[in-house]
């Protein structure tokens, strides 16, 4: 599934975006660990060894995303809901590379997260910038502007047209 039809889906049409909004829209669960504790009856240590952050496993057929509530920052826990996601819509919870399968969803998430076709078009000049406008942290910002500023990347209309009442606020 391509982000724009996400974002379509979702009825997302600003930033910053909501990833966990984004994964009910496409009928995936989000649950804390606190709940994953409780009903599989696994300690919190044996959560954090499977990861401090966050996983996504499917439960029958159907995907579920597992956050850690506590751990790190705001802007953190949106990534790594992003980045579930991304392993939700991209097929990985069927078994794979678990390298690629990694690259792909951090790729997938910052792509979700920070569009580069909306920066773009709302003529964004500086990593706080993007930081603030889409609720990243500051080094993955940095990241999106290096991208931003190499000109090389898909200038997806379907997206720009979502996004273009915000785009038209934000100047």
């Amino acid at each position: 599934m391509e982000i724009a039809e996400i974002y379509e889906r979702a009825d997302i049409r600003s930033l910053p975006i909501d990833p966990l909004s984004a994964a009910r829209s496409l009928g995936i669960k989000a649950v804390s660990y606190k709940i994953i504790s409780e009903c599989y009856q696994i300690t919190f240590e044996e959560l954090y060894r499977k990861s401090l952050w966050g996983f996504s496993f499917l439960e029958g057929e159907f995907p579920v995303i597992a956050l850690n509530e506590s751990a790190c920052c705001e802007r953190r826990r949106r990534f790594t809901a992003a980045h579930e996601l991304g392993h939700c819509v991209l097929g990985h919870l069927h078994g794979g590379n678990l390298e690629s399968a990694e690259r792909e969803a951090n790729r997938f998430a910052a792509d979700f997260l920070a569009p580069l076709c909306v920066l773009e078009r709302c003529g964004v000049s500086s990593a706080a910038e993007i930081g603030r406008l889409c609720g990243i942290s500051e080094s993955a910002a940095e990241i999106r502007l290096r991208e931003l500023r190499s000109g090389i990347f898909r200038r997806d209309e379907r997206i720009s047209e979502q996004f273009a009442r915000f785009i038209a606020r934000y100047f």
